[in-house]
């Protein structure tokens, strides 16, 4: 079944179970229920649906070993190919896992704060980082395109900029060409959590 609609049974039956429950004890107590009980189970219900809903999208993510963080901070590609950083930062929306897709195929989803590394061929390539669930319909995913020298590499953040109608993913690329910004690069990732990349 589909998770958004589990989400919504569940906040169906909470709202149900918390308006009767309040029902039962005013007035096993003498007073008049009114509006107030299905008022507070409805609400209750709602928030409970919605914030499932969102988390709907979320998957399984293995936390890295220690030796693929290690890997990964050395930010040493092999010569032929090059690695690709990818790290979201920020509070708005961090329990929603983003989805991050490389050339049309998945390769990784991020909650925030957390980052990814995958050793990827040079070349053209594609990046799309977006949300599943209910939060995909609120958030506007985002595509960046880029190209890829072999021993390079490249570096992505990601946060999740508020909107009126829908909240946006901003991308920027990092800067890594220079050993100063690769060592602060390194710097920024040492202190965050490292989601291992899905296997090819």
């Amino acid at each position: 079944m589909n998770k958004i609609v589990v989400w919504a049974v569940i906040g169906f039956v909470i709202a149900v179970l918390v308006s009767g429950g309040l029902s039962f004890m005013m007035v096993s107590v003498g007073a008049r229920p009114g509006f107030a009980p299905i008022m507070v189970g409805g609400f209750l219900g709602i928030f409970v649906a919605y914030i499932g809903g969102n988390l709907a999208g979320n998957r399984t993510t293995p936390k890295a070993s220690g030796a693929q963080r290690d890997a990964a901070l050395s930010l040493t590609p092999a010569s032929d190919q090059a690695l690709l950083i990818v790290y979201r930062e920020g509070f708005v929306g961090m329990a929603a896992g983003m989805n991050v897709v490389l050339d049309g195929r998945p390769v990784a989803q991020l909650k925030s704060p957390r980052f990814t590394a995958l050793s990827i061929p040079a070349g053209d390539h594609g990046l799309q980082l977006g949300f599943g669930g209910l939060a995909k319909a609120q958030n506007r995913d985002s595509e960046w395109r880029f190209t890829a020298a072999p021993g390079e590499v490249v570096a992505f953040r990601a946060v999740m900029a508020m909107g009126a109608l829908k909240n946006a993913i901003q991308v920027v690329r990092v800067e890594s060409a220079s050993p100063a910004e690769l060592d602060a690069l390194r710097s920024k990732l040492s202190g965050v959590a490292m989601t291992a990349p899905d296997a090819a």
